[in-house]
């Protein structure tokens, strides 16, 4: 059919807008980001970060999104697959730039926004947010530590007239993830900071000290504090603390058996 109709001269194609509209929308996002790479990369491997961060948007495939053969796929095209391959594997490997640059770029973008909220007479609000990519059939990649396997405790609920699952935590390899959000109310959050880390290995972090560099950073670099808004999963004696450290305003939801005090004996463990 769709041969039969590309040889009618009369049938013209229809355009994708969409496809259009969100090719435009990335030139103009990545600019001034690809202006900076431009100074340290090659052309052709801006241009390659420029293809890679549309195929990520389009090719939405949870299982297969990030895989570098199916990355190589959707920039080359199926007939010359190893080569988009070999291109994306020739960016990333790259000892002249480094993941630094994107953090600027968000943290940059996120100073812009929070000038003009202000100017709108809307208050700027950060989202703090944390999750876990999980690795369950990786064993060998460098940094992995154990996470706790959403999927698996989504699977394992009780269900009437079947066995009764495990109680204990499924735990799998994989890497934590913690963010922080810009937004106002009625406007879409944005990237301010974000981090992947991990428990084990050489990177080995702690997610407290995680949450100390990014109020640090911010306290650096805004002159008057903003509303910190975090879920019950950052309530604990540490978080206030930070924050009352660096003098931020905060909204914590807590629950009733979370312990708020850090007893003098065991500063770096806070226990009940």
């Amino acid at each position: 059919m769709s041969t039969t109709c590309s040889q009618k001269k009369d049938i013209s194609t229809p355009k994708s807008t969409a496809t259009t509209f969100l090719r435009t929308k990335a030139q103009h996002y990545l600019q001034p980001l690809e202006a900076k790479l431009l100074a340290q990369i090659d052309k052709r491997l801006v241009a390659t970060f420029a293809t890679l961060f549309t195929s990520i948007l389009l090719f939405r495939n949870s299982k297969m999104g990030l895989l570098l053969s199916e990355l190589g796929t959707y920039i080359a095209g199926y007939a010359h697959a190893p080569a988009g391959t070999k291109r994306l594997s020739n960016l990333l490997r790259s000892k002249k730039w480094d993941a630094s640059l994107i953090d600027d770029f968000f943290f940059k973008r996120t100073l812009e926004r929070i000038t003009q909220l202000q100017e709108a007479q809307k208050r700027p609000l950060l989202l703090w947010d944390d999750s876990r990519i999980e690795k369950p059939e990786s064993w060998f990649v460098e940094g992995l530590c154990s996470v706790e396997s959403s999927k698996g405790k989504r699977l394992t609920k009780i269900k009437k007239g079947f066995f009764k699952p495990p109680t204990a935590r499924i735990c799998v390899p994989g890497f934590h993830w913690t963010a922080l959000l810009l937004s106002a109310l009625g406007e879409v959050p944005s990237v301010c900071q974000m981090s992947w880390w991990t428990t084990r290995g050489k990177y080995k972090e702690v997610g407290t000290n995680l949450m100390f560099r990014m109020l640090k950073k911010l306290q650096a670099c805004l002159d008057q504090p903003l509303l910190h808004v975090l879920d019950r999963g950052y309530a604990s004696a540490w978080t206030i603390e930070w924050m009352l450290h660096f003098k931020q305003d905060f909204l914590l939801h807590g629950r009733k058996t979370t312990c708020w005090f850090t007893p003098k004996k065991a500063p770096n463990k806070p226990t009940c």
